[in-house]
């Protein structure tokens, strides 16, 4: 799978920087020999994951970036070892902590799918994409989505990394063994978060 899935509407997915329908190209330019290649993983740098923050579009990203790397369908060590970096902020945005994420996630008596589709579907999606952050509750509601799309590509991104650490050069192998070591501590934090939800 060198394309993003086709089941996956980015226009309906949000990065720090408004819709994510540009997102697709840039994934497709992961797998280019040349700079194209390069502008991709700022893409993932700056946009799907901006200082920490997730998005919507993180996870889904993050998932088709994870199949590339078990795949060795990425150019060079070079693109390899930016993607791991970028596998390694997914799942330390996953243990982002809020107080009832699920609940953040589904606000009672809203559609949140149907309310971000609406603005973003309308006559300007960058004017929706703001409106989305005027309202409270629903911009919660997306970070929060946000959060929990990073903690469900949490196997995916301990598989990439374990797969990496088998690579001839020694970056990557680097980069690797720090991206399945953040993996493995947000998977237990995740896991620890869960059990004290449940028992409090």
């Amino acid at each position: 799978m060198t394309a993003p899935h086709p089941d996956t509407d980015f226009t309906l997915l949000l990065h720090a920087y408004g819709t994510a329908a540009d997102t697709p190209a840039r994934l497709r330019d992961l797998v280019s020999r040349d700079e194209r290649a390069r502008w991709a993983l700022l893409h993932l740098d700056s946009a799907i994951v901006h200082q920490g923050t997730p998005w919507t579009a993180t996870g889904p990203v993050a998932s088709h970036v994870c199949a590339l790397v078990g795949r060795d369908a990425l150019p060079d060590a070079r693109t390899l070892t930016g993607v791991l970096a970028f596998l390694h902020d997914v799942a330390q945005a996953a243990v982002l902590v809020a107080d009832d994420l699920d609940g953040l996630a589904h606000p009672a008596g809203r559609d949140v799918d149907a309310e971000v589709a609406a603005l973003l579907n309308g006559p300007d999606p960058e004017e929706g994409h703001d409106l989305i952050y005027e309202d409270a509750e629903l911009a919660d509601a997306v970070m929060a989505r946000a959060v929990l799309s990073c903690r469900e590509v949490l196997p995916a991104v301990a598989a990439a990394a374990a797969h990496a650490l088998t690579h001839p050069d020694g970056q990557v192998r680097a980069a690797a063994e720090e991206t399945a070591a953040m993996a493995r501590e947000a998977t237990d934090l995740v896991a620890a978060q869960r059990a004290n939800t449940r028992s409090a």
